[in-house]
Formats: structure tokens, sequence, C-alpha cells
């Protein structure tokens, strides 16, 4: 009975689009009990896929080999193996690191170049190199900091990595504190590791004790010219429910940011992950998933396998039509107001709300992306200043203001202006607005008014 599930694998494989094989059934495996085929599905979605697909291929497929009933059963995969390599647990503490997530796998473009080559960095001369990463979900943070401790674990033999969440710091500590096994939790962390990769440090909790123990664990790790990488979501100085001392030491090395991909980016993710599942996407697929595709790399990964195995059920190749239906369904409806593109993209990028845009607020943090948002909106669209004020609740002598504000700012801060320059790249491609841009508008929003 043992080798039935191999047998009924090898029916459905010729009975389906190689494609859909691969993503769907190739993956899951199955037990037969009381001549019942259970296949284990690893989610509820699996499930209801392969279900809504698949099930009537499947019980004939199990008549064929005797069986008469097929069920699912959710069961969680087990975690990835590490390493091609066998797993040395003397040399890897906390979790195991996923092998997919090396450097060659990550996808290279202007919004993650730094990044890439700070982390590369690392893992070329790792003594005393402190790295924090900052992103929004999904894009990259994790695959380069893994990356690191994947790259270390196959070409320096003698490095041992220790890889956790803030939680499970968190929670170790509190299993050391209460087993009265400080000594031990404190030996693992500060002298059995030569790299500390700590994910997700925004999820510190803000108990005194917790960041202090964390706090004289770091200051050992840098005195012994240790590597540590951090991630989080937001920058040290924005980690405002954790102590000052403590965002100081997350700051003590290079603080880099990864942005959302440009468009470039996104296709040649779009063309790695396509490729991966064994397919070649036509052009014009590419560039058109690339323009509307502008979320996090999951959402690109998983919009390229529901692509693929749209095309598989449907018997059809991977085309134009296929891509719109996907985006139509997997995308909320755009509006085509140009204020609430401009207002959604620089909220996004400067991590404000739009409420606190509106507001009155004159904090910093607040005023600069609003000034901001003036200046892209009298660049970009035909609004007069008065008009752009009136959205603002401010006059026109306000908006003209923040207009000069923000070129006087580009031309003294290159970061500055790089970060515009992003901004305005990403409208262009996103919303069509180049054309706007090069009828005629003058360069300066300011000299327009």
């Amino acid at each position: 009975m043992a080798g039935l599930w191999p047998k009924i694998k090898d029916i459905l494989r010729e009975k389906l689009p190689e494609p859909a094989f691969r993503v769907w059934i190739e993956p899951l495996s199955a037990e037969i009990k009381e001549n019942t085929l259970v296949v284990l599905v690893p989610n509820d979605f699996t499930r209801e896929w392969v279900e809504e697909n698949y099930l009537d291929l499947l019980r004939e497929a199990a008549r064929e080999q005797g069986l008469s009933r097929v069920t699912f059963r959710v069961e969680e995969v087990s975690p990835p193996t590490q390493l091609t390599l066998p797993y040395e647990p003397a040399r890897v503490l906390g979790r195991r690191l996923s092998r997919r997530f090396t450097f060659e796998e990550f996808v290279v473009g202007d919004c993650n170049r730094l990044a890439y080559r700070v982390c590369r960095r690392v893992t070329e001369d790792p003594r005393g190199q402190i790295v924090y990463l900052t992103a929004e979900s999904g894009l990259g943070k994790s695959h380069l900091s893994q990356a690191v401790g994947n790259a270390l674990l196959s070409e320096k033999k003698e490095v041992r990595v220790c890889y956790l969440t803030a939680r499970d710091f968190t929670a170790g500590l509190i299993r050391a504190l209460k087993g009265g096994q400080m000594d031990d939790f404190k030996d693992r962390l500060w002298r059995a590791c030569d790299v500390l990769v700590l994910e997700e440090v925004h999820q510190l909790p803000p108990r005194d004790f917790t960041q202090g123990e964390l706090a004289l664990a770091l200051d050992h790790l840098y005195e012994e010219e240790k590597a540590v990488v951090f991630t989080s979501v937001k920058k040290p100085h924005e980690l405002s429910h954790l102590d000052s001392a403590l965002r100081s030491r997350f700051s003590a090395g290079m603080v880099v940011r990864i942005n959302p991909p440009d468009y470039e980016t996104r296709r040649n993710i779009i063309r790695r992950k396509a490729r991966r599942q064994g397919h070649e996407f036509p052009e014009e697929v590419v560039e058109f998933l690339a323009r509307h595709l502008r979320g996090d790399i999951r959402q690109i990964e998983s919009a390229v396998v529901g692509l693929i195995a749209r095309a598989s059920i449907l018997r059809e190749p991977v085309n134009l039509t296929l891509a719109r239906e996907l985006v139509a369904e997997i995308l909320p409806p755009q509006g085509t107001d140009p204020f609430s593109l401009v207002i959604e993209l620089v909220c996004r990028n400067f991590r404000v709300s739009p409420e606190e845009l509106l507001s009155r607020s004159r904090k910093k943090r607040v005023s600069e992306p609003r000034q901001v948002a003036m200046f892209l909106l009298r660049k970009y669209t035909d609004q007069s200043l008065s008009a752009i004020g009136h959205r603002f609740n401010r006059d026109h002598a306000t908006v003209l203001y923040a207009i000069q504000t923000v070129e006087k700012k580009m031309a003294s801060s290159d970061r500055f202006r790089y970060q515009i320059e992003y901004l305005e790249k990403e409208l262009e491609e996103r919303f069509g607005f180049e054309e706007e841009a090069q009828q005629g508008r003058p360069q300066s929003p300011a000299k327009a008014a």
C-alpha cells in the first residue's frame, strides 16, 4: 500500500499539464487509511484549490488503485532544511536558515543594491560588522539577512551563526529566567556565536529587563568584534517604545533602507520567478505585470504562480489576456484622481498616514512629506497653487513656499534629491504621468507659479 501514492501521482502527471502538476500535485504527500487516500496539504487554500480543480482526477486515479475514497487533511509543512550541506547544530543556534534565501537568488536593483552590497561585505569579512536593514514587509530584508548566514556557513567553516527573531529572544530569555538558566542563555548568545542575526527588532517588548539584557549582549558582541545583522520595518529612531540606549546600539553600524522594487527590478523578479517554475513569460506579459504589481515581492511571486496555474487549468499558454484577468482579480480597483495617487505614494514612502498629511500638524515628520506632496502635485498635474492648497486647507502662498523648500533641499542634499527622484520615477511608471511631465511642463514647479 505504501507505493500507491507515487502510482497515483504518475497517473495525474499524464493527465495534467506539466506546470499544473508541478505547482499543485508534486509537492503533496498522502497516506492510505482504511481504503481511503488521505491527501496531506499545507494549508486551507491549497486544499480548496485541489478539491475544486483536481478532485475528480484524484478519485479516478484512486479507484484505479483500488481505493474507494479521497479525503484531505491540512498538515503544516516542516521547515525547510538549512543548507545542501548536512545540518550542523554546533554551528547554528536558534532557528534554521532557509536554504532558498541565498545571494544568488536575490534579485538586485536600484531599490536594494546598497543593502545587497553591505550584506555581501559582511560575508567577506564579518569582524565588527553591524548592519541594520529596514524595509516594509515583503521587500527582502529577511532574504538578505539569512543569505548572510547561509553564505558564512558554506564559505567559512569556522563561523557559528545565531539566527533569532525578537520574539525568539524574548521567549528564550523568559524561559531561562524562570528555569534558573540565565548563565547558559548568556553563554550561548554572548560566546557561542560569531554572527548574530536578529530579525524584527520592532517587535521587542517595552520591558526594561528584556531591553537591558539585549543591550548587554550587544555590548559584548560589539566589543568582541562579532558581526550583528538586524532587520526591522522601522528605522532605529522610530522605535519609540524602546529605550534610547538600545536604539543607539541599533544605530551603531550601517542603517540601510530597502525600497519597494522599481519597474526594472520588478521585471527581473517576474522573469526569475517564472523561470523557477519552468516558464519563459512573453515580454508583453512581463511588462504588464511589472507595471501593475507594485506591492511586495511576495505578491509578485504569488501572481506569477497564479498565472501559471491559470494557464495550465485552461490549457492555454501564458498570455496578456490571462495576465489582465489575474491582475483585475487580485488588485483593488485603482482610482483615477491624481491627488489620491500622489498622497498614497508619499504616505507609503514617508511612513505617514493620509490623515496626518492633511492635518494641521507642523511636526517635521509630517510637514516634510506634505511639502513633497505639494511639489509633486504641482509638477505632475494641472492644478493651480490655490487648488492644491485647498486640498490641504492651506492658501496658495503656503504651497509656493513648500515647493521652494523642496527645491532648495534637493539642491543641498543628494540623499533628499535621490528620494524625490525615486518618487518621480515611480509616478511616471505607475500612473502614466510621464507624457504629462514632458508636454512643456516647466522643470521647476515654483517657476511655473
